[in-house]
């Protein structure tokens, strides 16, 4: 490793490190506003999350969309597209896919079996997350404009879209705002009942690995890492720019929309416009997209991380009345703090070389 990446590295580190302790630092200080005693409240969330074998089973079923959220925003990011809309899409993902999975439009009657309707009810979800996506690509990519307003704007726009076509249009038969409930040949079965977790975990992994292999080993790779990292001399190389940024809004839209389908089939087992948690599945993504520096396999650690740390904040709620926004206000504190560089390579690499310099001088004494 030459030194100019060794110091880029330990600074992307510390940069990280930093970010964390604050968030967690501010936390500390609204538990103890709340009457906890925040090492404490820290420990037992993490022991709660990792300490036995159904806490662990419960933390990746809550990681599971969280992977697949923070790699479709994270693969939009590598190229320079902010995809600050997967929450939308994901949205519009889960939509379609309840409807195919709860038998609307006469597919209740064909009696298809699992391994037909469980595949045809992602697929769709797939499709519309990709379709919703293509409405900032297009604008992004023909008409210049901004996709980071876009695709914020989208977002409320897909929950009040679903929202209406639940309530107008696909009600379900409960006496609260849904969907019929999913069949059960189109449920994702878990691993236990008892678990969160479902077999869609191996499909989260599967999109890490493919994802990971693409832009370390492809063609397209390479141009979408060349695209993020200088625009106009990719346009000049001859990259089809304006194509390639549709292709990532699609294939980011439409890891959204699997993440919503698959919360849909193996977990919630019908829409509910309420389904994606507060602050959401897809913002929490970015969350994790942030904190990996677009990394497939950084994503995939945190991810369970921040799903231990969902479970473990939920199952204190329950034991000793810890409020749940504790874990939304250490995730909003850690963009804030994230969005400032504390340390620069090229002030690790100062310092490194003082420190070089000094202890030759105390060994020459």
């Amino acid at each position: 490793m030459d030194s100019k990446k060794k110091y880029e590295n330990i600074s992307s580190t510390i940069n990280v490190v930093i970010p964390l302790f604050l968030a967690f630092l501010v936390g500390a200080f609204f538990a103890l506003m709340a009457g906890y005693n925040p090492l404490d409240v820290y420990f037992q969330i993490f022991a709660e999350g990792f300490g036995s074998f159904g806490g662990i089973m419960q933390s990746l079923g809550f990681a599971t969309p969280l992977i697949m959220t923070g790699v479709a925003t994270a693969f939009a990011f590598k190229s320079g597209i902010w995809n600050i809309g997967v929450e939308g899409q994901l949205y519009i993902g889960a939509m379609a896919t309840a409807l195919i999975g709860g038998g609307y439009f006469g597919i209740a009657e064909l009696n298809l079996p699992s391994y037909v309707i469980i595949p045809l009810a992602l697929l769709c979800g797939v499709f519309f997350g990709s379709l919703y996506a293509c409405i900032p690509a297009a604008m992004k990519a023909y008409l210049g404009i901004n996709e980071v307003v876009t695709t914020i704007m989208l977002n409320y726009a897909a929950t009040y879209f679903t929202t209406y076509l639940v309530k107008c249009h696909f009600q379900g038969s409960a006496t609260y705002d849904s969907t019929e409930m999913i069949m059960s040949s189109a449920v994702i079965q878990k691993f236990n009942p008892s678990y969160r977790v479902t077999w869609a975990i191996f499909l989260a992994i599967a999109i890490i690995v493919i994802i990971w292999f693409i832009q370390s080993k492809t063609k397209f790779g390479y141009e979408i890492n060349a695209i993020g990292r200088q625009l106009e001399f990719s346009e000049a190389a001859g990259m089809r720019v304006k194509k390639k940024i549709f292709i990532m809004f699609l294939i980011s839209g439409a890891i959204a929309g699997l993440a919503g389908g698959t919360e849909m089939l193996g977990v919630n087992k019908q829409f509910t416009p309420e389904f994606s948690t507060n602050p959401g599945l897809g913002w929490q993504g970015y969350y994790i997209c942030v904190l990996s520096r677009q990394n497939p396999i950084a994503i995939l650690i945190i991810a369970i991380v921040f799903g231990a740390f969902r479970y473990g904040s939920i199952a204190l709620q329950s034991k000793i009345g810890l409020p749940l926004d504790l874990l939304n206000i250490i995730q909003g504190v850690l963009i804030l703090f994230f969005s400032i560089q504390y340390l620069s390579p090229a002030f690790v690499k100062k310092v490194a070389q003082r420190g070089s310099a000094d202890a030759v001088q105390t060994v020459e004494a």
